[in-house]
């Protein structure tokens, strides 16, 4: 039997229950299966446990907390693969989804229910999800749900500074959305996708999706949630006045952003976009890895998630 090496983030949107991911820690242990926990000290830190764990031999790792963690687990195991050449199919990723929004779980079908998702652990039965690469000037991190640039990334930016002061729920997000929206200066960026320019102008958003949900379960890609096609989605909203931008994003709680007069929907394999002024922020399931510019790319390769 081999070991799972179970990553936890003790300082989650549900750190306020204490120690509880023992108890699904116990659940896993006593369902047959061998678990070693690691637990992060601070941010990012997520992204070096998995590295060394792999590093080390390990192939099978459970993401304990929110999006965030999902992302950085994923981060790690891709950048040990990269550096390695080493396939992510040899990886298997199962999530216990102990954060806020939880959007991942909402493409890939785990139950919010944390017990519930301890038992899709332990039945081990799993699916496919495309690998994508963010590559920025600082390094390369992997996308495991949704993306964005501009006033999504905004939006997270102003909402984990609430976090960081003690706030918490999903309903950040969308307090914070009016006032990121109205408050957005917008710079001029050129996106290509698969070689072609497909936007060159000032740029309010640009929202990349492998999954579906993003900010507790609100949708703005069209498609989506193909995540084992090999393609990924942008939805870019250029230059509308500050009204109309917000207009156009309350579109989201009904789904049909994507579809909106003026908005650019395009699937890709390799996205590109370039500040032709200051850098926007990006972010990345929930996090800011950084600034422009920004490649986005499914590298060729899937990793085995669990799902129910």
């Amino acid at each position: 039997m081999s070991k799972w090496f179970m990553i936890v983030n003790p300082s989650s949107a549900s750190a306020s229950k204490g120690d509880s991911w023992k108890d699904f820690l116990k659940i896993l242990t006593d369902g047959g299966l061998e678990v070693e926990p690691l637990l992060t000290e601070r941010p990012a830190h997520a992204i070096e446990l998995a590295q060394k764990a792999a590093e080390g031999g390990a192939r099978q790792f459970i993401a304990v907390g929110g999006d965030g963690t999902i992302h950085e687990v994923m981060t790690g195991l891709l950048r040990y693969s990269e550096q390695s050449k080493t396939d992510m199919g040899e990886f298997t990723l199962g999530v216990i989804p102990y954060g806020t929004g939880n959007d991942w779980i909402k493409t890939s079908g785990v139950p919010a229910d944390l017990t519930k998702a301890a038992g899709c652990i332990i039945a081990g039965k799993t699916a496919k999800e495309d690998v994508v690469k963010m590559t920025f000037s600082n390094g390369i991190f992997c996308m495991a749900n949704i993306g964005g640039v501009g006033i999504d990334a905004d939006i997270c930016y102003n909402t984990n500074s609430l976090k960081t002061k003690g706030y918490k729920g999903d309903i950040l997000y969308k307090m914070v959305a009016p006032y990121s929206i109205l408050s957005k200066q917008r710079y001029p960026a050129e996106i290509t996708c698969d070689g072609e320019v497909v936007f060159k102008g000032k740029l309010l958003s640009a929202v990349i999706g492998n999954g579906v949900y993003r900010g507790g379960g609100i949708k703005q890609n069209q498609e989506g949630g193909n995540w084992n096609d090999g393609l990924l989605e942008v939805s870019i909203m250029g230059d509308v006045n500050r009204f109309k931008g917000l207009s156009n994003m309350m579109h989201v709680f009904s789904g049909d952003f994507a579809v909106l007069p003026g908005i650019i929907t395009k699937r890709f394999r390799k996205m590109e976009i370039k500040p032709l002024g200051k850098p926007h922020r990006v972010e990345a399931d929930g996090e800011i890895p950084g600034t422009l510019p920004l490649t986005v790319e499914y590298i060729g390769q899937q990793i085995n998630i669990i799902v129910p």
